[in-house]
């Protein structure tokens, strides 16, 4: 999968670099502006485009990146702003929905399986501390930060049953397994280490060309 990445300048000034032919004119049309120069191909919003005119521009090619397939990737902060954590669990539900292949599941799995950088964890982290701050704020209210301690070591138990999931999708290549079959079938019939056996010698002919 293809990425861009786009991030914001310290002038605020947006930048995306990357992707293909496609990528570039998706970018266009959303409003970026091409520019080539000694360090290299980009595309750009002016630090002097209207704040709030300049995130929804950017929004708007991240919509058509997204829709056509784009991995994109933000600077921090940039992403939380234009794209809230909830969109973008829906672009990785897309995402392994359209996936190609056991190892392109894999590596969209791994973004949400991941123990220590999934989003399943991210989440069962959020809640504990959820819990920890109702505790702090109203002692008293047991019952609130009770729920959310059963609610995030449900999430701990699931992501750690979940965590081999990824790589056990990927191994599951279509490829790889012919690969291993067409192995097996050729070292079946012989014990392992065993010196495959000499051709027989065709049988000696007599005189005339008839077989003795």
């Amino acid at each position: 999968m293809l990425s861009i990445t786009i991030t914001q300048q310290p002038t605020g000034a947006v930048v995306a670099l990357g992707g293909d032919t496609l990528a570039h004119q998706l970018l266009e049309r959303a409003g970026f502006k091409r520019h080539s120069d000694w360090h290299g191909l980009r595309h750009r919003l002016a630090a002097q485009m209207e704040p709030s005119l300049r995130d929804s521009t950017t929004a708007h090619a991240v919509d058509m990146l997204t829709t056509a397939r784009y991995e994109v990737r933000f600077s921090p902060g940039l992403g939380e702003r234009l794209h809230p954590l909830g969109d973008r669990i829906r672009d990785l539900s897309d995402a392994v929905r359209g996936a190609e292949g056991a190892v392109a599941l894999g590596d969209h799995l791994r973004q949400l399986l991941d123990p220590e950088h999934g989003a399943l964890v991210r989440v069962q982290e959020a809640v504990q501390a959820a819990a920890e701050q109702v505790k702090d704020l109203a002692p008293e209210a047991y019952e609130l930060p009770d729920r959310l301690e059963g609610a995030a070591d449900l999430l701990w138990s699931i992501a750690e049953d979940l965590k081999s999931v990824p790589a056990e999708t990927a191994s599951l290549d279509p490829a790889r397994d012919v690969a291993v079959r067409a192995s097996q079938v050729q070292n079946s019939g012989r014990g392992a280490g065993e010196p495959a056996l000499p051709p027989i010698p065709p049988p000696a002919a007599g005189r005339g060309g008839c077989v003795r």
